[in-house]
């Protein structure tokens, strides 16, 4: 019997390591992988005569790199808009821009388009929608057409089944993003000078990608996003300098807002086209 209960008592201790492990190994060990999905609706916005593609057209102009304060906080660690509010819920800026995304022909964009930064951010809003904005720092404005050209699903002939080139990775895996791209879901990809901007939405009640719905609204609201971009705007078309931001991500150094009479006019505004079902 004492070989029994040794046997018994071995497998037993086992078993507990293995569950203390998972328990005190910290946030990585209960953080998900994010799954490298796609949306069901994929738009590109391109305003070819914007004043922010004139101005931001390229990192040689614009040379600043981004910081977690201008992206992160400020108006966009909560946004509204459209009846809708979302707030911030994860956020990442890394210069391993291939860890950003999903799939060899993405990857593999980026790296042509001379990508230097990506910042990612989970969002959710009161009203069951849930969503994940991401942005690029890239060589200039051709780069980032070329990059929002490469998350394209290609056409094929009817019947065959296209070569996914990949797509913006959510930067976690936990809920509900763990659902992103299982139900039905829209993106825009808009172009912002030298910044390619993603915005990708889904309700999170959805559970199939067959179940169309009008995203119009969450995908215009978190478009806002794109705030500091206008700031920036605002610095070169009024010649003060760029070199400002720190490391750290603070905001030191960076211009305030506009009055509300002087925000960007209606025309750089993003609005979402409405495709067939929306």
């Amino acid at each position: 019997m004492l070989p029994l209960l040794i046997g018994a008592l071995v497998v037993a201790l086992i078993a507990l390591g293995t569950v203390l492990y998972f328990q005190l190994s910290g946030d990585d060990a209960g953080e998900q992988a994010a799954q490298e999905t796609r949306p069901a609706l994929y738009k590109v916005q391109d305003s070819q005569d914007s004043n922010m593609n004139t101005v931001l057209a390229s990192r040689e102009d614009d040379s600043r790199p981004l910081n977690e304060g201008e992206l992160f906080e400020r108006h966009n660690s909560e946004i509204s808009g459209q009846s809708l509010d979302f707030t911030m819920r994860e956020s990442e800026l890394t210069e391993d821009c291939s860890a950003a995304v999903w799939g060899e022909q993405v990857q593999q964009a980026l790296a042509d388009a001379d990508c230097t930064q990506a910042g990612r951010a989970t969002y959710l809003s009161d009203d069951d929608v849930f969503g994940v904005v991401a942005v690029f720092n890239l060589a200039d404005i051709e780069a980032s057409r070329a990059v929002a050209r490469a998350m394209e699903l290609p056409e094929t002939e009817e019947g065959e089944e296209p070569v996914d080139p990949g797509f913006v990775l959510s930067p976690t895996g936990n809920d509900p993003f763990d659902r992103l791209g299982s139900g039905y879901s829209a993106a825009d990809a808009i172009i912002t000078g030298h910044y390619l901007v993603v915005i990708w939405v889904q309700p999170t009640d959805s559970e199939s990608v067959e179940e169309r719905v009008s995203l119009v609204t969450p995908l215009v609201t978190l478009a806002n996003f794109r705030n500091p971009f206008f700031r920036r705007l605002g610095e070169l078309d009024n010649g003060e300098p760029t070199e400002t931001g720190t490391e750290e991500g603070t905001e030191e150094g960076l211009v305030e807002d506009p009055p509300l009479e002087d925000q960007p006019p209606a025309d750089d505004q993003v609005e979402a086209p409405v495709g067939p079902g929306e």
